[in-house]
């Protein structure tokens, strides 16, 4: 009890720092999401990452264990290996709960407790940084709540707050903040640390970084150099400098081993370019090329960095003096900023909207390179950073009771600037609906399917993780203990994937239940199965189905194509109409098109005035045009046809504005002939 009372009272003011995150995080999501056996409002999520972080947890729990890979899944890709690492369902917490498996629910997730562990250790780490920078004693109150209030800046840092429940793992931007502290607190303190303790500390880093989330091993990784070149510069022996990075790449490099990470199959898949960040996008919203590349800091950072070099300004002789006592923690700071800007802006270098130049790589630097390809992500190390240094110097450089406005100021400005955010947030997790099952399997014949012990495998006819009705079927095949043979996976070879799906169906087995969606459906006659339909999904049996009617052979219809997931240029798009200007292009979304003979309809005006064409091929590489039968030819409708021996994988129509006239599409249907 004593030792808890001491504990408690030496750290207050970072615990209140982590009851600011707490308190923030229940207040834009509420509580039920921390109820663990809620798992409705993961899957309601349009974007289709919560599913897979989640579901990829459920497939792993129910997968067997197979040394010496413990993060080694076979069910999510039955009966290919993948590794829990490449679903994104933070694998060290998936790793304890398996191995806790047999006392956790039946239905079980840890997505929401971890978002609130995020949110209090973003509080509590930012406090204490901020208060080291600003030289707070523990005693000294008014300066410890002015830290308490620049926590908040952190508290309410963009990536955190847009990243969870979105890319959950990613969320953990404690883990930069938890390699600072290592470096400007517990490294600085009065006893300092031995080698021996300093390889520990970047050990466990590296343990946390490699088994929460990959882009975290760089991030934290120029922490660590920046303490090295620190402590090289203080002339503290090769020893010190050395031995840390060792620790925190063997820990990191021994845990992905163990998790699986270089034996998973269909892993490793690099997209062969890089997302860069524009370093103006920092402090100037918008400029992100993409969600992705958009790495605001947000309006409070921008606010405490203004403040910053103000005091700095007024109080230049009390700042030179600051800056001399720390020039190795200073240089260091900034060669860490140098990497990082190096390492997030990648080969194409733009600043202010504006691309001022591309630096040729070598092709194998590339490969290493593109494994981050997403490098915009590792400029959120350099906004954490300058949020807390200027916190902190906002809090050395202005006296208290001004510091403490100034920063609520600055927390107030950072809540401002993410208003849209954070209220889509609250009003999301607040809404009783959100927590509905919504699933579209409502049929009572599913849970006989899963009760009859005929099936325990799921077999999707191609790879479409995109579909409406994949994550259903995928979510109903792990609840029931069943395998998938499609997932989505992070790093993932989707060709290999492409390929080996369709190959599966050369050899179908009694145990399985094949399920054919949308244009998968165009294949059904290719396939000596029963044919039942629930929900609208076409389902296949190499045995019948007791109980179920069986859907009699019909001519198969056409299938249209969704014109609002098509890639269009200089033109505008919406679910029931594409129209093209002039310059204009139309890209079909991609389907899986099995061998057989198809005529391909297009609806619409303007047709005389366009070239249209079908293409197919593997992502990244060759693409094949394809030979083409015109059949029918009007301004109004063009009808081409085909046929093909082989599987035709990311199968596209395309139509290209040849001048000014508009061409507008409104049906795009393809039909099996053959």
């Amino acid at each position: 009890m004593t030792k808890t009372k001491a504990f408690l009272q030496k750290h207050r003011w970072s615990l209140t720092g982590a009851l600011l995150g707490a308190l923030v995080f229940l207040v834009l999501y509420g509580v039920r999401v921390l109820d663990p056996v809620c798992v409705d409002w993961i899957l309601n999520n349009p974007s289709p990452d919560p599913s897979q972080h989640y579901l990829g947890w459920v497939f792993y729990r129910r997968s067997g264990w197979h040394l010496p890979y413990l993060g080694a899944n076979y069910s999510a890709i039955y009966p290919y290996r993948t590794s829990i690492l490449y679903t994104d369902s933070i694998p060290l917490l998936a790793v304890v709960c398996k191995l806790l498996g047999g006392v956790l629910p039946a239905c079980f997730q840890y997505l929401g407790l971890w978002g609130l562990f995020c949110y209090a250790m973003q509080g509590g780490l930012a406090q204490a940084l901020i208060a080291r920078i600003g030289g707070v004693r523990p005693q000294d109150t008014a300066k410890n709540w002015a830290s308490v209030l620049g926590a908040g800046v952190l508290v309410l840092f963009p990536a955190l707050n847009i990243r969870m429940f979105a890319h959950t793992a990613l969320a953990a931007n404690w883990l930069v903040l938890l390699a600072l502290w290592v470096w400007l607190c517990a490294e600085q303190s009065e006893n300092r640390p031995s080698t021996g303790k300093l390889c520990l500390w970047w050990g466990v880093l590296g343990l946390l970084c490699a088994g929460i989330h990959l882009y975290y091993l760089p991030m934290v990784g120029m922490v660590l150099v920046a303490a090295c070149v620190q402590r090289g510069l203080e002339k503290r022996g090769p020893a010190a400098v050395v031995l840390p990075i060792v620790s925190f790449c063997a820990v990191a490099l021994a845990e992905l081993f163990v998790l699986g990470a270089f034996a998973a199959n269909f892993a490793g898949y690099s997209n062969g370019y890089l997302s860069g960040a524009d370093l103006a996008n920092l402090f100037v919203p918008g400029l992100g090329a993409s969600w992705e590349q958009e790495v605001y800091a947000g309006l409070g950072t921008t606010a405490a960095v203004v403040l910053a070099l103000a005091g700095l300004l007024v109080q230049r002789k009390k700042a030179a003096e600051f800056f001399r006592r720390h020039t190795n923690i200073v240089v260091a700071a900034v060669v860490l900023l140098i990497l990082d800007a190096v390492a997030s802006m990648g080969n194409t270098v733009t600043f202010g909207g504006r691309t001022l130049f591309t630096v040729p790589i070598p092709q194998v630097l590339m490969d290493f390179w593109a494994m981050f390809s997403s490098c915009a992500r590792l400029a959120w190390l350099a906004g954490m950073l300058l949020a807390v240094a200027a916190c902190g110097l906002v809090l050395r450089f202005w006296n208290g009771a001004a510091a403490a406005v100034l920063l609520a100021v600055c927390a107030a400005a950072q809540g401002f600037g993410l208003r849209t955010e954070l209220t889509k947030r609250y009003t999301t997790y607040h809404d009783a609906a959100y927590y509905e099952d919504t699933t579209q399997l409502t049929d009572p014949a599913w849970e006989q399917l899963a009760a009859s012990g005929q099936f325990s495998h799921l077999a999707f006819a191609s790879f479409d993780f995109e579909h409406d009705d994949f994550w259903d079927l995928v979510a109903f095949a792990a609840d029931h203990g069943w395998t998938s043979n499609s997932f989505y996976m992070g790093h993932m070879d989707g060709n290999l994937a492409a390929v080996t799906l369709a190959g599966e169906m050369n050899t179908l087995a009694p145990d399985t239940l094949y399920a054919f969606i949308d244009e998968d459906e165009l294949a059904r006659n290719d396939y000596a199965l029963h044919y039942y339909r629930l929900d609208g999904i076409l389902l296949g049996s190499v045995e019948p189905i007791h109980g179920l009617t069986e859907e009699p052979a019909v001519d198969i219809p056409a299938h249209t194509m969704a014109l609002q997931k098509s890639s269009v240029i200089n033109g505008t798009a919406d679910a029931d109409t594409v129209t093209l200007n002039e310059g204009g292009e139309l890209l079909t979304e991609a389907w899986m098109l099995f061998p057989g003979s198809y005529r391909v309809t297009l609806t619409g005006s303007g047709f005389d005035h366009s070239y249209i064409y079908a293409r197919h091929g593997l992502i990244n590489q060759e693409t094949y045009k394809m030979e083409v039968n015109f059949t029918g030819i009007a301004p109004d409708e063009m009808v081409f046809e085909f046929s093909t021996g082989e599987p035709l994988y990311y199968w596209r129509t395309a139509v290209h504005a040849l001048d000014d006239t508009p061409i507008v599409v409104t049906v795009i249907k393809v039909e099996k002939i053959g």
